[in-house]
């Protein structure tokens, strides 16, 4: 999969050490177009990747620069993640009129990621949005479990662990968890992901579990004791 990255910021190189760890980096798939000199020739002595250099709002740019590299219509995603919403809009309407298939953009405005989604420019990631729902439920579920959603008799409840719960500081499998509620997923502060069963409960992680329970004091009995 080819992937063009607009924007060298924090963001991007924590996407690209993501990629690195997993070995899924390739110089030939992966292109980045960054406009600060100095963060361009960072990016390219630490990730394998190509750094264009220039303004992406320069639409010459991606029909000399970029093109004579690798032509945008070769893109299967593009990514505009720099700090500045007009920037990343356009470079999403860009990628639309090239037809790229997947288009992100990180969005600090929320009324600017109404217009992405409703315009079917991309899909906006909006910064705000994410940091303040994740604490609600962080918030939320602190004290007790809360049922987020369910599919014929599996329900899925979210709740934050704290320092005093039954089960911090445990590995998953040293929990006596009923036959029916498994661990789905763990997000820790960085990241959403599925724990092993030699996982180990943390304070402040928050946990989604799967259940046929109906019973919320269920689930906050076997975590929160």
């Amino acid at each position: 999969m080819k992937i063009l990255i607009i924007g060298g910021g924090p963001v991007t190189q924590e996407l690209l050490k993501a990629f690195d760890a997993e070995r899924e980096l390739k110089k030939s798939e992966i292109a980045i177009i960054e406009i600060d000199p100095e963060r361009a020739e960072e990016l390219s002595k630490e990730f394998d990747v190509i750094v264009i250099r220039g303004d992406a709002r320069d639409i010459s740019l991606y029909e000399t620069q970029l093109s004579s590299i690798i032509p945008f219509n070769e893109f299967d995603a593009v990514l505009a993640l720099t700090d500045h919403d007009e920037v990343n809009v356009f470079a999403l309407t860009i990628a639309r009129h090239y037809g790229s298939a997947v288009r992100l953009a990180r969005v600090k405005n929320i009324r600017v990621g109404e217009v992405l989604s409703k315009l079917e420019l991309g899909t906006p990631f909006i910064v705000p949005a994410l940091i303040s729902n994740f604490i609600k439920i962080y918030l939320q579920t602190l004290l007790q479990p809360k049922l987020i959603g369910e599919t014929d008799d599996l329900k899925v409840y979210c709740l934050t662990i704290s320092g005093t719960d039954r089960v911090v500081n445990k590995r998953i499998d040293e929990i006596q968890l009923p036959d029916d509620v498994k661990v789905l997923f763990v997000f820790d502060g960085t990241k959403l992901y599925v724990p092993t069963k030699d996982e180990v409960i943390k304070e402040g992680h928050l946990i989604y579990v799967l259940a046929r329970t109906s019973d919320v004091n269920v689930i906050s009995e076997v975590f929160k004791g």
